[in-house]
């Protein structure tokens, strides 16, 4: 079921039946969510988007062969489209404490990729924080089971056993799940690590202007895509794609996403710009080419592998999830070109 394992990683045994299990939760829970004939299903993670933009994706000149790889060989510029979206599994206000993530998706990639439903495609995500809340599949199991009978992750993080609570788990949990004021001011991270070449990386997009000043005062439910839409009808925006590459494996480790990789050990590095020029993206008809969309980190050159437990699991799960939902809503999905027009 999963992908060659690369010499940086180890599977655990089990690890091919825990995804299993994982991917048949999420379509049972689907479809209880989302009943047929009543309106369309949408992901079970970061389900509310905010926006699919154009942007571009501009390489750095002059890097040195470490960075030099994949889709930075060179110095170039690519298409892109860029979804902002919320990561609770339910539709909420979001005013609300949650995950808020990114997804970029580049065009105009040659090569070889990793998975055979893209052609010139390579997707990066992130999300708003550098560490993961569960360490692999097998975790991801217990919180699913857990979340299935109980209607909340509570007692996976403190269960009745003190020797089996999750403390640092839920740390992350609750750094991850913010309040923020806009979505075009807030880092970004990978939480887990990928491929440069031949070394294990994780990757973060850092606004040129970072800010945060939390949720405004009665806020309307959807304000962080009006708040997207002003800024982005005035002015252009700018990301820094940055990378960090590991040092030292077993204080940067590839199998637990659940350890921060310090920066003091391995500095963060300035590859290319994500850069968002001004525009219209809230039509109706772009905002459901945006719900449309499927990303996933397997839809990638092979310099760019994702690695560890937690992306061998993506790789099953989203490439199923999103044939799941565009058969539900009887639309196929498409990977984009950038001739889109809207």
């Amino acid at each position: 079921m999963n992908a060659t394992l690369t010499r940086h990683e180890q599977a655990p045994a089990g690890e091919d039946a825990a995804i299993a299990e994982i991917l048949k939760i999420i379509k049972v829970n689907l479809r209880k969510q989302f009943p047929a004939g009543q309106g369309d299903m949408r992901r079970d993670a970061h389900p509310k988007h905010h926006g699919a933009v154009r942007a571009e994706l501009v390489v750095e000149p002059n890097l040195p062969p470490e960075l030099a790889v994949g889709v930075f060989r060179s110095p170039r510029s690519y298409p892109a489209w860029v979804r902002f979206s919320n990561g609770s599994g339910t539709v909420q206000a979001d005013h609300l404490r949650d995950g808020r993530g990114i997804a970029i998706k580049l065009m105009e990639v040659d090569g070889p990729k990793l998975m055979s439903d893209e052609a010139r495609t390579q997707d990066f995500l992130f999300i708003n924080h550098d560490v993961f809340a569960v360490k692999d599949a097998s975790d991801y199991v217990d919180l699913f089971r857990i979340i299935e009978r109980d209607g909340a992750p509570t007692k996976f993080f403190l269960s009745a056993n003190p020797f089996k609570w999750h403390l640092k788990e839920l740390a992350n949990a609750n750094r991850i799940r913010v309040q923020v004021s806009n979505m075009l001011t807030l880092q970004y991270f990978t939480m887990t690590p990928y491929l440069m070449g031949d070394t294990p990386a994780k990757f973060s997009m850092r606004p040129q202007v970072l800010s945060n000043t939390g949720a405004p005062p009665n806020s309307a439910p959807d304000y962080l895509r009006h708040v997207m839409a002003e800024q982005l009808g005035r002015e252009s925006v700018a990301f820094d794609f940055m990378v960090q590459l590991q040092t030292d494996p077993r204080s940067m480790p590839v199998e637990d996403p659940r350890i921060r990789w310090e920066p003091a050990r391995s500095p963060w590095r300035k590859v290319a710009t994500l850069r968002i020029a001004r525009q219209t993206f809230d039509s109706p008809a772009q905002l459901q080419f945006a719900e449309d969309l499927s990303y996933s980190p397997w839809h990638s050159l092979p310099e760019h592998q994702p690695l560890g437990g937690v992306n061998r699991c993506r790789r099953v799960i989203y490439q199923a999830i999103s044939a799941f939902r565009h058969e539900a809503n009887g639309r196929q999905a498409v990977e984009p070109t950038g001739a889109e027009r809207f």
